[in-house]
């Protein structure tokens, strides 16, 4: 029996026939990236495999991975990949083509990262350290970035003598892609008693080729975006525990000094029908204004077993932006369905605690 997720039976809730009537279905194959636990044997087993939601392909184990790789669907002209960078490697890379099933080395970066933050962007993918540091460890310095792009001014590559004793502790919090910025927050994680433990969002102009401060304060949402089309964007909102808003987001020119500053709004959501979003363990664009959470249940087998079959469930729920009133600052998202998958193929199950770490599709 093939390695499929097994698709289980609609939601109730699902919106109405005239709201489906407007909106196409992006019905689109999801690729997950599982995440496997450390074996003692590195070179017997993969770090992480791809499982295709959906398909009748067997998970493919991706034999070039290592532990502490970023993943992210990146378009080429020479097709849809799903790109790994990182891990404990010197800069290491590896790329998964996914008409064809293949994985096969990618060009090296100049400096080693653990669990990089990868920002796919006017084709093409902008690789940043998640934790910067500016002392030499085990695997080197970490804010240096790859080929000609200039360090975040948030980073910590810009400290005196005295700093460079107890250097900051630096974890990007936030990003995103607006206009031709790619923005960025970081969280400051040794502040001691300073209460100020942020630094403000810097962006990087793509068409300018330069680093700026485009706001005082962090990015109102926590890890990457979702954009909805045109200004609008969702995310887990950093002082609503995670909760799912819709935000406004521009960065124009200061009519006063002239330099670039990002503007945000808050969105009114209205969900329809009558309902809530729910995140889940991933989000995920698909096409234009539709979006997608995934959440994956495994439960605990126990001590005495080593897999997890029929335990595993895949638990994925759709949503698509079908309006948009800017006088009134409301968005309405339909609640299109949710379909649960599991695995069946006992041949190839996945090992506990294994985790799905990414969610693309291409």
């Amino acid at each position: 029996m093939s390695s499929e997720l097994k698709r289980g039976a609609e939601d109730d809730c699902s919106t109405s026939p005239s709201h489906r009537r407007k909106i196409d279905d992006p019905d689109k194959p999801i690729y997950l990236v599982v995440e496997h636990k450390a074996a003692k044997n590195r070179s017997a087993k993969p770090a992480y495999s791809i499982l295709t939601v959906g398909a009748t392909t067997p998970m493919v184990p991706l034999h070039l991975t290592q532990p502490g790789m970023s993943f992210a669907a990146v378009s080429s002209p020479q097709g849809s990949w799903i790109v790994g960078v990182g891990g404990e490697g010197q800069g290491h890379t590896i790329i998964y083509d996914v008409a064809t099933s293949k994985e096969f080395h990618g060009p090296d970066l100049s400096t080693n990262k653990m669990d990089p933050v990868l920002i796919p962007f006017r084709g093409q993918l902008y690789v940043l350290s998640r934790r910067p540091s500016v002392k030499w460890g085990a695997r080197g310095l970490e804010y240096l970035p790859c080929e000609d792009l200039e360090p975040p001014p948030v980073f910590p590559c810009r400290i005196n003598p005295i700093e460079y004793t107890n250097p900051p502790e630096i974890r990007v919090a936030s990003y995103a892609t607006v206009g031709s910025h790619i923005l960025l927050s970081v969280q400051l994680e040794n502040v001691g008693k300073v209460k100020r433990k942020y630094k403000g969002t810097c962006g990087y102009d793509v068409d300018r080729d330069v680093w700026e401060m485009v706001h005082a304060m962090n990015l109102p949402f926590l890890g990457q975006d979702v954009p909805l089309g045109g200004h609008l964007f969702l995310g887990r909102s950093r002082v609503r525990d995670g909760a799912a808003v819709v935000y406004s987001m521009e960065v124009g020119q200061s009519a006063a000094s002239g330099k670039s500053e990002l503007s945000i709004r808050e969105v009114n959501v209205v969900v329809a029908p009558k309902g809530r979003i729910v995140l889940g363990d991933l989000l995920f664009p698909l096409e234009r204004g539709w979006f997608s959470s995934v959440c994956v249940r495994s439960a605990d087998p126990g001590p005495e077993s080593k897999l997890v079959v029929d335990n595993v469930r895949v638990v994925q729920r759709k949503y698509a932006m079908v309006g948009y009133n800017a006088a009134d600052n409301n968005v309405t998202i339909a609640k299109q369905h949710r379909q649960v998958y599991k695995l069946v193929d006992r041949s190839r199950p996945l090992a506990h605690p294994s985790r799905v770490i990414a969610a693309f599709t291409v």
